[in-house]
């Protein structure tokens, strides 16, 4: 166990209430009202759950687990610096290909999804994924990760320069000769980034952005001046970029106050029902079925299978105490990539990605859902626990 045992001790109780969610007739006390509803209109005794839906809690709970079994796996194999290297080249490879295939989608005017037709996010750049906000959250973890790969394939050039020009120019020879995936790899997935029209996605990504130049500053990995010198360049690229976007993300923007009323009217609901049940919850993964007793008037036009918010759904499932307990999972790991931040010496971009990670998904979970995707939830374990295997000491 060693050094994950922490997570894991805080994390497992959290396991352990969702499997008592999902098993019958262990607290009847407090089992949905649902089922004795049932029993009566049957005529005949029926298990007590506290969960409304015994097969969604148990289908969630898998993916659950797959999240802490990537965690895992991945801290385990990236302790070593080869293995850490290679991994992270490999998601920026892979989050490469997936830009790629975006932007030759949306420039060839092809509105599908591999080969099914689009429903949504017609003129929006998706990739893979159904939801623009989700691939915007993984192109934005992608860009970060291509960033430290390049800062730490031309770091030695950084350093040995003496003047301004001959760090550009060695900066420059670098790119060509040994550089060139990285620097291919930031170029996508920002572009793609930029063309889903996420302002949800757009901003926490370049929140991550600052947040990796901060990193490299603090930990000297880049010369401070440098890296304030970066942060204007982002700064001019965001206005740049913002600017060749066109009307559509400015749309998005104008269309948040709208947007923002009906998730409110949603935030207002799933409050309502956490105050109900604060400790137990209405039973994980099941928040479709035990929000509609609760869904406002405002916005009950509309199916709501997931909040937009993933701290108000997973305390609405589970209950507050799993949400404390997940959480304190979480700032464990993202206080252990803040350390390897500042005390490492060498390889500290694995603990400045897994940072600047936890704090796009974090921040883009207030207000979606991307963390709950498979896809983007197994890459930010990916990342955080390469952050962590690389934050301890280095030994020797």
């Amino acid at each position: 166990m060693g050094r994950v045992a922490l997570p894991f001790l805080l994390f497992l109780p959290v396991i352990i209430w969702i499997i008592l969610q999902a098993t019958p007739d262990i607290f009847t006390d407090i089992a949905h009202p649902i089922w004795s509803e049932v029993s009566a209109q049957l005529g005949q005794l029926l298990p007590n759950y506290v969960t409304i839906s015994p097969e969604m809690t148990w289908d969630a709970l898998m993916v659950l687990l797959a999240y802490a079994g990537v965690f895992w796996l991945a801290a385990r194999h990236g302790r070593d610096r080869k293995n850490a290297s290679m991994m992270l080249k490999f998601f920026v490879i892979v989050s490469t290909c997936y830009a790629i295939y975006g932007l030759v989608v949306f420039f060839g005017g092809w509105e599908k999804v591999l080969w099914f037709d689009k429903t949504s996010y017609r003129g929006d750049l998706t990739s893979t994924f159904v939801n623009r906000n989700s691939y915007a959250t993984y192109a934005a973890l992608g860009l970060a990760s291509s960033i430290v790969v390049l800062v730490n394939v031309l770091e030695h050039d950084v350093r040995k320069s003496s003047t301004w020009r001959e760090m550009l120019r060695l900066m420059t020879d670098g790119v060509q000769k040994k550089a060139w995936l990285p620097v291919v790899g930031g170029l996508m997935t920002g572009t793609a980034l930029m063309l889903t029209h996420s302002r949800a996605g757009f901003s926490s990504g370049m929140l991550g952005l600052f947040v990796v130049l901060i990193g490299l500053a603090v930990s000297r990995v880049l010369p401070r001046k440098l890296a304030r010198r970066s942060a204007g360049g982002v700064v001019c690229l965001l206005v740049v970029g913002y600017w060749f976007s066109g009307d559509a993300l400015d749309q998005r923007f104008e269309y948040a106050e709208g947007d923002g009323t009906i998730r409110f009217a949603v935030y207002e609901g799933v409050m309502q029902g956490i105050q109900l049940s604060p400790a137990t919850g209405y039973g994980y993964g099941t928040f479709e079925s035990g929000f509609r007793q609760f869904k406002p008037q405002n916005v009950a036009w509309a199916t709501w299978d997931l909040a937009h918010n993933s701290y108000l759904e997973f305390s609405f499932d589970a209950g507050l105490i799993s949400l404390i307990m997940v959480l304190a999972t979480f700032i464990v790991i993202f206080a252990r990539n803040v350390s390897g931040v500042v005390s490492r010496h060498r390889d500290q971009i694995y603990p400045i990605l897994g940072t600047a990670s936890a704090l796009i998904v974090a921040v883009h979970s207030l207000v979606d859902f991307s963390v709950q995707i498979p896809a983007m939830g197994i890459c930010l374990m990916f990342v955080l626990a390469l952050g962590w295997s690389q934050s301890w000491p280095s030994k020797g």
